[in-house]
């Protein structure tokens, strides 16, 4: 199976108001659906045919409600229940725009984030592959990612956070950290106007600990550094919902991964779900037909 790891999970409510301005009144149906990064993961590798098992902490009515919609689409959960209500995050789609309203989350105990500790290394003897995924709640510092990594030092973790808790973090080897590009540029505080500079900052980080690096560039494909560096192509597609494109691209990784796929094809199954997803209106939803096609058409060039 693989594990994913969600410790700031939400429920998405997306709204669909073409002509969105403020200061105005609409009447608008909202789609809801379990969020989080780490569960936008969870939903691509269940639809890729794969066994998952979710995990971090859910509380109130709303941890309650991700627990059924996960259980209705067949993803094992195995949460710590927590005291405080888990977030909303809500996201209003205009002609061309995206707006985001994200709460701050529950804020997790130091008893509750032991108990989780523990629970973690059961799971760990489980799972070969780990997705760790996403923003920290009160309570719990970036230390808490490095000793998720170092725990799981026999296993396959996936890492995608930013800002302190990456850097925290790295100090933990993770497998593979997925950082953007604007994300690098705000974590190295220099302009990243190149490929040779993109190149150049992405080592700092595997310098620091981290394994393998998958930079996201956006509509212009990745690079990807291990024992090799590699740049991927994309195709131009038409967006309709970006949001949730990155896990979608966490999960297209962890599948080629448990599939032990050659790494270009594990490359292209990455970014053909990241578009997959952006193609559609659902957050973490692909296609696997749209995949398929999509592959063919990602290039993946060996440049070091």
């Amino acid at each position: 199976m693989i594990l994913t790891v969600t410790l700031n999970p939400a429920i998405d409510v997306r709204y669909e108001i073409s002509d969105f301005n403020i200061d105005k009144i609409f009447r608008a149906k909202s789609f809801k659906t379990p969020g989080g990064k780490g569960l936008n993961v969870s939903r691509v590798l269940n639809l890729l045919g794969n066994s998952v098992v979710a995990t971090g902490f859910l509380g109130g009515s709303n941890g309650t409600w991700i627990k059924n919609s996960l259980q209705n689409l067949n993803i094992n959960s195995s949460f710590i229940e927590s005291a405080s209500e888990t977030r909303n995050c809500i996201a209003i789609l205009g002609q061309g725009s995206q707006t985001e309203i994200l709460e701050p989350g529950a804020e997790i105990s130091e008893f509750e984030l032991k108990k989780f500790i523990d629970h973690y290394k059961n799971l760990l003897l489980e799972n070969e592959i780990i997705c760790i995924s996403g923003s920290l709640p009160k309570g719990i510092s970036g230390e808490t990612y490095k000793l998720l990594c170092e725990l799981g030092k026999n296993k396959k973790v996936i890492l995608d956070t930013s800002g302190t808790s990456l850097i925290e973090a790295l100090q933990g080897n993770p497998f593979l950290i997925k950082p953007n590009q604007e994300e690098l540029k705000a974590i190295l505080q220099t302009p990243l106007d190149t490929q040779e500079k993109l190149i150049k900052g992405a080592l700092t980080l595997r310098d620091k600990g981290a394994q393998n690096i998958l930079l996201s560039l956006g509509k212009n494909g990745a690079i990807y550094i291990g024992d090799d560096i590699y740049k991927i192509d994309i195709p131009k597609i038409q967006v309709i919902n970006p949001v949730g494109s990155g896990d979608s691209s966490v999960a297209g990784f962890a599948h080629g991964l448990k599939n032990n796929l050659p790494i270009e094809e594990i490359l292209k199954y990455s970014m053909a779900c990241g578009m997959s997803n952006a193609m559609s209106n659902e957050t973490g939803f692909i296609s696997l037909p749209v995949i398929e096609e999509l592959m063919k058409k990602i290039i993946v060039k060996k440049i070091g």
